[in-house]
């Protein structure tokens, strides 16, 4: 399961180098854009001394390439159809603001690092990631007890913001069980389980119900397909799973029984709900944003708002939707109102690039599916990055599309894409050792 570095090559250990400083720093919000930016110069540099695939791209790759760069046209569509140049730049207003572009952009470098994964010879020292992965969720771990305990944060956001502390966590915590359960050591055994506790513990911390929701759901995928294609490992799921049991618990125990999983508090924003008060109220704000974006797809249902169109049409959108947000309250930017997210994947796609841009997006999804489905019919090594992929796309989608916009995310997508990277060039590494 080891891609070993020759000492005369640099490039791999430079990857190698970067992919493990990506997963001890998800903490820090730009380290996932700012590792993805290094990764890509490094490898564009080497296009030019570094051995290449002989082989051309399989079906599936360039299904996936095809799929982010679908997705970026669908922005642009949107953006030149909804006359988005006419939003003036804050910065230089003799220049049109390009924010319906900026998110779908990484779509593009996202494609262009696959790519260059997929093309270019190197190796990535598999025995260094799985263990950075570790010590990651434990840093993660760490890190929010700090704020939690000694800073006194009620929710713990990292330096990077809630969500997003919410989500790289989890995912640390997810990676770090099926890593617990694939090893044969047992010191390593040991190392993964307080991993596991502690990056769950990080993201139980930042009080995200989506994220909360998303491991426990993806604790039980992972324990399905364990179960469906390792039965004999299946012990090891529910020995891992103690762990984030034990997160929940340690949580519960320290906050003195509070509410723990925020039911309670979700109970209370219904109830405020009902009474039309959305002041404060997380899950009332949530339903009239999916009002108006339900009215925003009417509105335009091919291609969507751009940017600009929503700016202009605020009294129309509230009109329509009869929404109870004031987006069109004097001494208000419209503009600000208007870049707003409508905290569901899908509707926030219909709202701002229609029908298209579900299309895209839909697109995406299986092509990320697609890609690593196939991997638990192999053996060993191909196996697990196959389910550590699909248990990143499962932890996205479930319920995390639906609560929030995971895949518009500067922060979420370029790790994701990074992700798929790294997983698919193990199993292309791995069958080339095979072979």
């Amino acid at each position: 399961m080891v891609g070993k570095i020759t000492k005369d090559n640099g490039l791999s250990f430079v990857v190698t180098l970067l992919l493990c400083l990506l997963c001890l720093g998800t903490a820090y919000r730009y380290t996932s854009i700012i590792i993805e930016v290094c990764l890509i110069l490094a490898l564009g540099v080497s296009w030019f001394f570094v051995q290449k695939s002989s082989s051309s791209l399989q079906k599936n790759e360039k299904f996936f390439i095809f799929a982010l760069i679908a997705f970026f046209l669908s922005a642009l569509v949107s953006f030149i159809v909804g006359s988005g140049w006419e939003l003036k730049s804050l910065r230089n207003p003799s220049v049109p603001s390009l924010i319906d572009l900026d998110l779908p952009s990484k779509y593009l470098l996202g494609a262009l690092l696959f790519f260059l994964f997929v093309r270019l010879r190197f190796k990535i020292c598999t025995i260094a990631l799985f263990y950075a992965i570790g010590l990651g969720g434990i840093i993660n771990g760490c890190f929010a007890i700090y704020e939690r305990y000694v800073l006194g944060f009620s929710r713990v956001d990292g330096l990077s913001g809630i969500a997003e502390m919410a989500d790289s966590s989890a995912l640390l915590g997810i990676f770090s069980l099926l890593l617990f359960v694939f090893t044969q050591s047992s010191k390593q055994r040991i190392f993964y389980f307080v991993a596991i506790f502690m990056a769950c513990f990080a993201s139980i911390l930042t009080a995200t119900r989506g994220a909360m929701l998303g491991m426990i759901l993806s604790f039980i995928f992972v324990g399905v397909v364990i179960f469906w294609k390792r039965r004999e490992l299946f012990r090891f799921v529910l020995v891992g799973s103690i762990a984030l049991a034990l997160s929940f618990f340690a949580s519960f125990v320290s906050q003195n029984g509070r509410d723990t999983l925020r039911l309670e508090s979700a109970k209370e924003d219904f109830q405020k709900y009902e009474k039309g008060d959305i002041a404060g109220n997380s899950i009332g704000a949530r339903f009239e944003m999916w009002k108006e974006a339900i009215a925003m797809f009417q509105m335009a249902p091919f291609f969507g708002l751009s940017t600009y169109e929503i700016s202009q049409s605020l009294k129309e959108i509230r009109a329509r939707s009869g929404s109870k947000i004031c987006r069109d309250a004097q001494g208000r930017d419209p503009r600000d109102e208007a870049i707003g997210n409508k905290h569901n994947q899908l509707l926030n796609q219909a709202a701002k690039r229609g029908i298209v841009g579900v299309i895209a997006l839909v697109l995406v999804w299986v092509a990320s599916i697609r890609l690593f489905l196939p991997s638990l019919r192999e053996q060993g090594a191909n196996f697990v990055f196959g389910l550590l992929g699909l248990c990143m796309t499962f932890y996205f989608l479930f319920p995390n599309s639906l609560t929030g916009e995971p895949w518009e995310s500067n922060v979420s997508f370029p790790l994701m894409c990074l992700l798929i990277c790294v997983f698919w060039k193990g199993i292309l590494q791995e069958r080339q050792i095979a072979n």
